[in-house]
């Protein structure tokens, strides 16, 4: 009988917990998608994403539900030539991949806030499996009272996973692309 009561409790927990859950969209405008990668084995070249889109499904810290798109024609790496170079077919073929997307799989909790998110990325159509570290950076208020929240999410990736820049060798553009994102996203 008592294991039966603390089954039905932690049953109740659990969907008590998801009934709280509270979707956020991010908040483009306090947001940043960035990345990072060799260039002929001596620097990095850096970039972002202006436009892009995503909502987070949190409760208490840990997200349950993430997607987002990212607009490759958005695509700024300080190099107007560079940046119109990385939308041809070689490249990110954004006539006919134009976006980059991500839906989270599942959650690794490491407590206090952190841990790992797994998903499926896609870049030229090829999708693979990601993991990005996580982190909760806090609650607030924007400045029409509603909800706000704020994470940041890193990775790595492999250009080659995704098939990106095949004719590239890894002496003029390294194989890895690190990827860095701090989000605020606003309650539904």
């Amino acid at each position: 009988m008592k294991k039966q009561i603390l089954t039905s409790v932690a049953a109740l927990g659990l969907l008590f917990g998801a009934a709280n859950a509270t979707v956020y969209s991010v908040d483009t405008a306090h947001s940043s998608t960035t990345f990072k990668i060799k260039h002929l084995q001596v620097s990095n070249v850096t970039g972002s994403f202006g436009k892009f889109a995503g909502e987070v499904d949190i409760t208490n810290k840990i997200p349950s539900s993430l997607t987002a798109t990212i607009d490759v024609n958005s695509i700024n790496t300080n190099n107007d030539g560079r940046d119109a170079h990385l939308q041809k077919a070689d490249f990110f073929d954004s006539a006919k991949f134009p976006q980059i997307k991500f839906t989270m799989k599942s959650f690794e909790n490491e407590g206090d806030g952190e841990g790992k998110i797994k998903g499926d990325l896609t870049i030229r159509d090829v999708t693979r499996p990601v993991e990005l570290d996580y982190e909760f950076s806090g609650t607030g208020k924007n400045r029409k009272g509603v909800e706000i929240i704020g994470f940041s999410l890193e990775g790595e990736i492999k250009r080659s996973d995704f098939n990106f820049a095949p004719e590239s060798s890894t002496v003029a553009l390294g194989d890895k692309i690190k990827i860095n994102i701090d989000i605020e996203a606003v309650k539904k």
